[in-house]
């Protein structure tokens, strides 16, 4: 008797099929599986918290610039107000690298805690996108993200077993 290949994706017989090795893969417990995700920096194959994390920059760099102006005005409030200008520019700079598509950028948790803290000039709009960057930093896809647009091998993911 011989070994039918099965080549239909339900594994169903087909007599007219020449025998193989092995249709079946052994299976490997803990395997270490790569997703293939490939970004090339444009926009449409960008994952929506990398976006989401770019356009919070550029609505925070607007905002905690004006905050950072109406802070220069007062003569106790200079120091508050250099603070916000400089989350401002920093959020700016970040903004415009990270929804650009030739250079290569790390994910900026120094601008997420610097936006956190400047919860000191009263910018509620800054935590709340601070705090917000920082969890989608978190994610795997936008990690994955970052690693393949840098260039960098992206992490492994562990396979669950089956539950026997």
């Amino acid at each position: 008797m011989s070994n039918p290949q099965y080549s239909d994706p339900h594994r169903r017989y087909q007599p007219d099929q020449q025998p193989s090795q092995s249709p079946y893969q052994p299976y490997q417990p803990y395997q270490i599986q790569y997703s293939e995700t490939h970004y090339s920096g444009q926009s449409a194959e960008r994952p929506g918290p990398v976006l989401a994390i770019g356009i919070m920059a550029i609505v925070d760099a607007v905002i905690s610039g004006m905050s950072g102006l109406i802070w220069m005005i007062t003569i106790c409030g200079i120091p508050l107000g250099i603070y916000s200008i400089a989350v401002a520019i920093i959020a700016g700079i970040y903004a415009y690298r990270l929804l650009g598509t030739s250079q290569p950028v790390q994910p900026n948790k120094t601008l997420a805690i610097m936006q956190i803290v400047n919860l000191i000039t009263g910018n509620i709009f800054s935590l709340a996108f601070g705090i917000i960057s920082l969890v989608f930093y978190d994610q795997p896809q936008v990690r994955g993200y970052f690693a393949q647009r840098n260039g960098q091998p992206q992490p492994p993911t562990q396979c669950q077993p089956p539950s026997f």
